[in-house]
């Protein structure tokens, strides 16, 4: 009860300072408020570890504050959503890199981000843009005891994604289901699909890439159906500014894939070039020994 207590705590935290606040003092709050361990996570200990297998979380204290720093904002954006402002956009979101396909020429586009930093408001970008991009998403388990509140969050943030994208995010259970509703949507409906590669994946069903020295695997079906259609592909990665509270979002278009190892392995140079810019944002970290493999 006291853990449920603590989760409903946090977000009325922040939903007060994205809500009240001018951004930017809510950022000064929330990286204040991470001295006291505001933001942590049981899973710290094993992400620093993991950092520090790879040469990366030297100063132990500063890479923990900045991991729940990120996680704190990345929780913050849903309620910073409900009072966005045109001005607020143009100061604190910065785009580089390649334009969009064109909506009209390319409908059907495969969006691949990563489970880094804070991706939120680049499927507002992506829709303003005509490119509304359907998420594909796993339920999660059902909450034991103390996770009751962050269950339901879950589903809340879902719903909310909607809202941003207009667009119905699509639910699977598997690797067949996930690629089922890839076929339907990108193939079949020719509308935009967005997905997270950098999980932990079978060899058997995966395709190898080199990441950060190592070896690691994304799912090959998803990326031969991509190859095969010859659809393109749009690699980003939106991250948190940890000095000025603004977001950096880069934008990699892959029009043409001469294979499947040659898409899976840009895939993971994208990857491998946002963890090296700021590894802190790397959400997988505790997980990492079972995505890179020695």
């Amino acid at each position: 009860m006291l853990r449920e207590l603590r989760h409903i705590a946090r977000h009325v935290l922040l939903a007060f300072l994205a809500l009240a606040l001018p951004w930017a003092l809510s950022f000064k709050v929330l990286r204040f408020l991470t001295r006291f361990g505001l933001g942590g996570s049981e899973f710290d200990a094993q992400a620093l570890e993991n950092m520090r297998l790879h040469g990366m979380g030297h100063n132990g204290v500063v890479t923990i504050r900045q991991m729940r720093l990120h996680r704190l904002v990345d929780l913050a954006d849903y309620y910073k959503s409900w009072c966005t402002t045109p001005a607020w956009l143009k100061r604190y979101w910065h785009v580089s890199g390649d334009p969009l396909p064109d909506a009209k020429q390319h409908p059907a586009v495969l969006f691949v981000t990563f489970h880094y930093g804070q991706g939120f408001w680049a499927l507002r970008y992506f829709q303003e843009h005509g490119l509304q991009m359907a998420a594909l998403y796993r339920p999660p388990p059902k909450p034991v005891c103390g996770e009751r509140f962050n269950y339901w969050f879950f589903w809340v943030r879902l719903r909310s994604i909607f809202r941003l994208t207009k667009t119905e995010p699509i639910r699977v259970g598997d690797e067949q289901s996930e690629l089922n509703a890839l076929v339907r949507r990108l193939v079949r409906h020719q509308q935009p699909v967005g997905v997270m590669p950098d999980i932990p994946t079978d060899p058997a069903h995966g395709i190898e890439v080199s990441l950060l020295g190592k070896r690691a695997y994304f799912a090959s079906a998803l990326l031969r159906l991509v190859v095969k259609k010859n659809i393109p592909v749009v690699l980003y990665t939106s991250v948190l500014d940890l000095h000025t509270a603004a977001r950096h979002v880069n934008i990699q278009v892959l029009y043409e894939q001469a294979s499947v190892s040659e898409l899976a392995q840009s895939l993971a140079c994208c990857l491998e070039t946002a963890i090296l810019s700021d590894a802190t944002a790397w959400h997988l970290w505790p997980w990492a020994h079972e995505i890179i493999i020695d």
